[in-house]
């Protein structure tokens, strides 16, 4: 009985709508509008539409993780850091 009652409910929205639409299609004020101005006006609507949905939609990160970059010290500065002897006469100059 619910999705009847649904069903009709539809049926009886979309008929009301149907009527509506078409009496103001045969209306005067409908045949004075150009369809070039009609069609160039709902574009137009369309693209600020869009454009307002993907504003404001929400921010989804990557789902990759980045690299973690680490600096890495020059040759030089490894050997002098380590038990070798290789950098003391440098250091002491």
């Amino acid at each position: 009985m619910n999705t009847t009652n649904k069903f009709l409910s539809v049926i009886l929205a979309t008929g009301a709508a149907g009527v509506a639409v078409f009496a103001l299609a045969n209306s005067a004020f409908v045949a004075a509008l150009p369809a070039d101005v009609i069609l160039g006006a709902g574009a137009a609507l369309a693209i600020l539409a869009f454009a307002a949905y993907d504003y404001s939609r929400r921010y989804l990160p990557l789902a990759l993780p980045g690299r973690l970059l680490r600096p890495q010290l020059p040759a030089a500065v490894k050997a002098c850091l380590g038990t070798s002897n290789a950098c003391k006469d440098r250091a002491a100059a």
